[in-house]
């Protein structure tokens, strides 16, 4: 997928002031064991702007949840339309959202700072290394033990770290942060490896979710859904579907769908944990239906479902590249059959 010139221009800067930093700030990994009995207060940091980047924290959540019973986890994260989805988490005590705004406003970024402090952390857990807002948190935040990565020419101002050793060999994203249990002692391998957002159950139905929009090079034409489902109603006549509409794109596929729309996001994964089923491509909502237990099937044109695929054990990615229309609804027909 193409990148924007001011994205790599952003890298590059990112890059070379991190390369600095280390070599400056040298951080040697501490190899004295983290005295769990007195960590009772905990803030995870990811200051992400995007849906999927934050579900992909949900397996760190649940681990360190399942490490620290008796402790209360705060999460620090960007946009404020996603706080809800991770504030109804019944594990997370509190979440804090880092507006963009804030950026141009210091005054207002360090009183929520110092609001932050005043909680008194034992612990902080940063899960991104590449992330600049991720260091810079994780700096001003007082805490005696602070928990991240450790790697070359990378600058993380933590107590204790996991060394990162060949980019995690081609591991998926969400699977990354949970490295970071290393650190205590425990094993990735023993924690569910799947997204969880723990929501409320519901009443199933037999209605199939459908998701249309996505970033750039990732989305699917409005045609292309047509014919998907079109093809599916043939092979299963009995298939219902609904729209499911981006809050800032309201305009339905046809008017012979049904249609739904929530802002809230909590709301929103609530409902799509009723569904049969959800298909979309690889987008934000996707991992948040997955997150739901949902099975969810994902269409890949532009990105690695090695990296960025659905990880529940009822989801289904599919690359579509190699596969015409009527091929793609015979897979995803065959895979609505084990459902």
């Amino acid at each position: 997928m193409a990148v924007n010139w001011h994205v790599k221009l952003r890298r590059e800067v990112a890059k070379n002031i991190n390369q600095t930093l280390a070599k400056l700030f040298t951080k040697k990994q501490n190899s004295s064991p983290l005295p769990k009995e007195k960590i009772k207060k905990i803030l995870i940091i990811r200051m992400n702007y995007r849906i999927g980047n934050i579900i992909f924290q949900t397996p760190l959540i649940n681990a360190i949840s399942e490490i620290f019973p008796n402790a209360k986890i705060d999460f620090i994260l960007g946009a404020p339309y996603i706080t809800p989805l991770i504030e109804g988490m019944p594990n997370i005590n509190k979440v804090y959202s880092f507006d963009r705004k804030l950026l141009t406003k210091p005054l207002k970024a360090l009183k929520l700072i110092k609001e932050i402090n005043q909680n008194s952390y034992d612990l902080t857990i940063t899960s991104n290394l590449g992330s600049s807002s991720d260091k810079i948190a994780t700096l001003l935040v007082k805490a005696p033990y602070k928990v991240g990565f450790y790697e070359k020419n990378q600058y993380l101002p933590v107590t204790h770290s996991t060394e990162v050793i060949n980019n995690f060999n081609g591991l998926h994203e969400a699977l990354k942060p949970l490295e970071l249990v290393k650190v205590f002692g425990e094993n990735p391998n023993t924690f569910e490896r799947e997204l969880n957002l723990k929501v409320e159950k519901t009443t199933k139905t037999n209605v199939i979710g459908i998701f249309r929009d996505a970033r750039g090079e990732k989305k699917f034409e409005n045609s292309f859904w047509q014919n998907l489902i079109d093809e599916l109603k043939i092979l299963d006549n009995d298939l219902e579907f609904i729209d499911i509409l981006d809050p800032n794109n309201k305009t339905p596929l046809n008017s012979s769908i049904k249609t739904m729309s929530e802002k809230n996001l909590r709301d929103l994964a609530r409902n799509i944990s009723s569904l049969k089923a959800f298909i979309c491509a690889d987008t934000g909502p996707m991992h948040l239906a997955s997150a739901t237990k949902t099975p969810t099937i994902a269409l890949f044109k532009a990105t690695s479902p090695t990296l960025y695929g659905t990880l529940g054990k009822h989801d289904l990615s599919l690359v579509t590249k190699d596969l015409d229309i009527k091929s793609l609804a015979r897979e995803i027909n065959t895979h609505l059959k084990t459902i």
